[in-house]
């Protein structure tokens, strides 16, 4: 289990859900901001994404179902891979 990690948490309530439609295989998928921010909350994630690059990555790891492994994060391009078992 992970350690507590309020501002990961945090974060998860600002990017939008990744879609489950994936079969199995690795996958490359955009990291973008809820689709329902208003313009505040879109500068709160790009402020976490710009000042807290390793928070961002967890959140992102947080949010993935069971069954899909985090493989890496890009954080210049804001892409996350990862497999779907």
């Amino acid at each position: 289990m992970s350690k507590p990690n309020p501002l990961a948490e945090y974060i998860t309530t600002l990017v939008e859900p990744f879609s489950n439609r994936h079969t199995r295989g690795e996958y490359t998928i955009s990291v973008a901001p809820r689709a329902d921010l208003d313009d505040e909350g879109v500068e709160r994630y790009w402020r976490a994404f710009s000042k807290f690059p390793n928070d961002f990555a967890s959140a992102l790891n947080r949010m993935l179902p069971k069954d899909v492994e985090f493989i890496q994060y890009d954080h210049l391009s804001n892409t996350l891979t990862l497999i779907k078992k």
